[in-house]
Formats: C-alpha cells, sequence, structure tokens
C-alpha cells in the first residue's frame, strides 16, 4: 500500500466553510407621495400652545370690549344730580302791564327788574335808541318783552329781545323764517342759532326762564358776528 504523503501540520482538518455576506441595516421606507388632486392641501392641526394663545388673547379682546362698553354707557348716563334736578318752574303771567317806552338810553338794570330776569344788551357797542318793556297776548296768558333798539351806523336799526315765558319763542318766528345751522354763534354767552326771513336775521337763543335774541336787517349779517362779542346779560340790582 502506497504511503500517503504527510499532511503539514498547518492544514485544517476540514476544509473552510464558506462565510455569509454581512446583512446591510435596512433602508428607511421612503415618504409616501400625496396623491396628485385639484384639492387644496389639508392644512396643519395648530398646535395646543398656539391654541392656548388665540383663546388668551380672545379673552383680553373681550374684556377690553366689556370695559370701554361701561365707559361708554358710565359717561352717556346723566349725572345722577341732573336726573333730579328739577327746571325751574316759570311765573306765569296773567295781568298785563303797561307798557312803557323809553327813547334814548336807559338804565338796563333797571328794565331788568321790572321784567323779572336778566335782560339781553349790546352795552356801549351801539347808541341806543330807545327801549320798551311790555306784555304780549300769549296762549291764554301773556309774554313780557323787553326790546332794546340800537342805530347802526348806516341809520338802519338794529333791536335786542328778551322775552320770557321760554314757550314763548315761537313770538320770534316770522313768515318764511328757516333755520340756518352752517355757523354757530354765542349770545350772551349763551349759544346760538340763527334764523333768516329774507328782510331780518334772527340770531336767538334760550336759558331756563327766558329767550333772548338779536334782529338785524339781512344786509348787516355779515358785521354781526363781531357785534355779537358785546352782548351781555344783565340781571336786576341786589336789593332794588
Amino acid at each position: 500500500m502506497a504511503n500517503r504523503p504527510n499532511r503539514p501540520r498547518t492544514m485544517p482538518h476540514e476544509p473552510p466553510r464558506p462565510q455569509r455576506k454581512a446583512q446591510s441595516a435596512p433602508e428607511a421606507p421612503l415618504p409616501q407621495q400625496q396623491k396628485v388632486t385639484d384639492e387644496e392641501m389639508v392644512e396643519k392641526k395648530p398646535s395646543k400652545l398656539a391654541i392656548l394663545f388665540k383663546r388668551i388673547g380672545f379673552a383680553i379682546l373681550l374684556v377690553l370690549a366689556l370695559v370701554f362698553a361701561y365707559i361708554f354707557l358710565l359717561l352717556g348716563e346723566p349725572d345722577e344730580d341732573a336726573k333730579y334736578m328739577q327746571k325751574p318752574a316759570e311765573e306765569t303771567i296773567t295781568m298785563p302791564m303797561s307798557a312803557l317806552e323809553i327813547p334814548g338810553e336807559s338804565d338796563v338794570s333797571d328794565l331788568a327788574e321790572t321784567f323779572g330776569q336778566p335782560v339781553l344788551s349790546l352795552g356801549q357797542a351801539l347808541p341806543m335808541y330807545k327801549s320798551r318793556i311790555y306784555d304780549t297776548a300769549f296762549e291764554g296768558g301773556y309774554a313780557r318783552r323787553v326790546t332794546l333798539t340800537y342805530t347802526l351806523e348806516d341809520g338802519r336799526q338794529l333791536t335786542v329781545e328778551s322775552i320770557r315765558p321760554t314757550s314763548a319763542v315761537t313770538l320770534l318766528r316770522q313768515e318764511g323764517s328757516r333755520l340756518d345751522g352752517s355757523t354757530l354763534y354765542t349770545l350772551g354767552g349763551l349759544n346760538a342759532a340763527r334764523m333768516d326771513n329774507g328782510t331780518d336775521c334772527c340770531i336767538f337763543s334760550q336759558t331756563d326762564t327766558a329767550v333772548y335774541a338779536v334782529i338785524a336787517p339781512s344786509g348787516y349779517a355779515d358785521e354781526l358776528t363781531t357785534l355779537l362779542r358785546y352782548t351781555m346779560l344783565v340781571a336786576p340790582e341786589e336789593g332794588g
């Protein structure tokens, strides 16, 4: 029997087994592509924090709206004292007085004493031509009137009226009169309105107890605004 060749000591007893390839890590899945449609893409829902901020902002706006509404109502309501403040009772004139006319200058405070309320005057702005105090039949009684007549530079006349009671303001209205609200006026420290009838221009106002007016020719309307600065209410002398 033939001798086998000696095997080297380093040779393995069994043939090497084939090595397995190392498995690679699985690849991440690709993002799923959204379907292509004509519809708008669905928006992402807001986060809880964004929703919380929106709610807080809405609550703040609501509180501010309530505060402004309360302030508006508070300022719009009449004062408590004004609610219970009664308008002074006006004297009813049932017996007429004898008319009194004084030519030239007169003491307006004396006229106010007879009139029973302050009388409107122009002071020394124009020369006084005459003054008259008299009663006019009105609504089953009488309206008391003080008329001061002044002379303008061109010789025409301007009248200043004081009338009571206040309801007798209708005595100032003449046929064809219309109100002009384009300009505000001041009459003896009172807010006043204007009324025109094509012939005369009337600036009038009132207090709780009397009506006051300045009546001038329509052609004098432009100069009247300057003249109204001199109007004043002259009260009766104390102790008179």
